[in-house]
């Protein structure tokens, strides 16, 4: 289905407004995203470091962030309404992937609106520190996401429940939904889990760090596209794989999936640097088709499609229509193109009259017939065909 705005109007009559076709999914904030949103960042000491490398600035930079907030050492937050204080004493000092259950069950609500002066936590990234890089074990399926054995089945069993979609963990005499649940119940909720960083040259093992690349590559691949081909309306999530930006690769022929050495890898201590920090944050938010932008790119117009509005004051004689610039709906170009039938909406390039093609956002259709009906649609340059 073609993004287009569309509007009927009899001259002499009041202005109008039309969305665009279709209507989103329901938003459990009741509001769309707006440019009071905000990103909610859980992390630790890598996370900091890679804030203050560059990563701060970049987000802040972009017109669909208003505030950055953060989780982190130190901070505590409230549980959820009847749910239990499952990381008492201090939530921020808790993100081991065993943990990330009880985040997103049990303190949601919370991290949505944690540190927001107005607004919402409209994107959430949330990483776990390099010692879950050390996997130990493929471990025995269908795993235990409230363990804190560092095994592959464990691992995956955050993300999916081996009953599938609609399955439950228990723990404690509550229910726990996994992340693939959580996530999809928010499709107005971006989703970034950042993978963890490499471990040092001596600070794993060859088959550590290869079972640690094996669960980056399946999060990103296999249960991202099981994900993506059961909700193929949603948008919310996107993986960043830290680890493979950071690391050496799975077939180097030594120190294979280690921290590369450029980045500190050398030394005993698994931080990244902060060329690597710097490179990183290239990579997820500053460098053309950057990862955040490809991100919200595929998650804004989804919500922002009901905002980008074809509104008029129908005149004596003409018609003022406005419309939203389309790059601020997700769209990579401002061009739009305009046309008019006094039949039906155009519904494609062939039908009615084009009257408009530009980047303007504002179009006066002068010399009309009073009393004579017209058919308007607007459409942005990336959605204009012929069929």
């Amino acid at each position: 289905m073609q993004d287009r705005c569309t509007g009927i109007f009899f001259l002499l009559f009041a202005a109008l407004a039309f969305p665009l076709e279709g209507a989103p999914p329901t938003d459990a904030l009741n509001q769309r995203p707006s440019d009071l949103d905000d990103v909610v960042f859980i992390h630790h000491s890598c996370g900091a470091n890679w804030l203050s490398s560059g990563l701060h600035s970049a987000l802040l930079a972009k017109n669909y962030i208003n505030e950055r907030n953060d989780i982190t050492y130190g901070t505590d937050l409230a549980p959820d309404s009847g749910r239990p204080d499952s990381l008492a004493s201090t939530p921020g000092d808790h993100t081991d992937m065993n943990h990330w259950i009880l985040w997103f069950n049990d303190y949601f609500q919370g991290v949505l609106r944690h540190g927001c002066a107005d607004g919402t936590n409209r994107i959430i990234l949330f990483k776990s520190c390099y010692p879950i890089s050390g996997v130990g074990s493929a471990g025995t399926e269908p795993g235990d996401p409230f363990s804190s054995s560092k095994t592959l089945a464990n691992y995956k069993a955050l993300y999916r429940h081996p009953g599938g979609p609609g399955g439950s963990y228990t723990n404690s005499g509550l229910l726990y939904k996994p992340l693939e649940d959580i996530f999809a119940e928010h499709p107005d909720i971006l989703f970034i889990p950042v993978t963890a960083p490499p471990l040092c040259n001596t600070c794993t093992t060859d088959a550590d760090g290869h079972r640690a690349r094996e669960f980056n590559n399946w999060l990103k691949t296999e249960w991202y596209a099981d994900y993506t081909t059961r909700y193929p309306n949603h948008k919310n999530v996107a993986v960043f794989d830290w680890f493979d930006v950071l690391a050496n690769a799975d077939e180097a022929g030594s120190l294979p999936n280690r921290l590369k050495t450029a980045y500190g890898g050398s030394s005993s201590d698994s931080h990244p640097n902060s060329t690597a920090n710097t490179t990183s944050t290239w990579f997820f938010a500053t460098r053309s088709g950057n990862f955040l932008d490809t991100a919200w790119n595929a998650f804004c117009p989804v919500w922002t499609q009901q905002t980008f509005r074809l509104n008029a004051v129908a005149l004596t004689n003409s018609v003022v229509l406005r419309w939203n610039d389309p790059t601020a709906c997700g769209y990579t170009s401002s061009l739009v193109h305009v046309r008019y039938d006094t039949s039906d909406y155009p519904s494609n390039t062939t039908n009615g009259t084009e009257i408009y093609s530009g980047t303007e956002t504002v179009l006066v259709h002068s010399n009309r017939t009073i009393g004579q009906t017209c058919y308007y649609t607007v459409w942005p340059d990336e959605e204009y065909r012929a069929d």
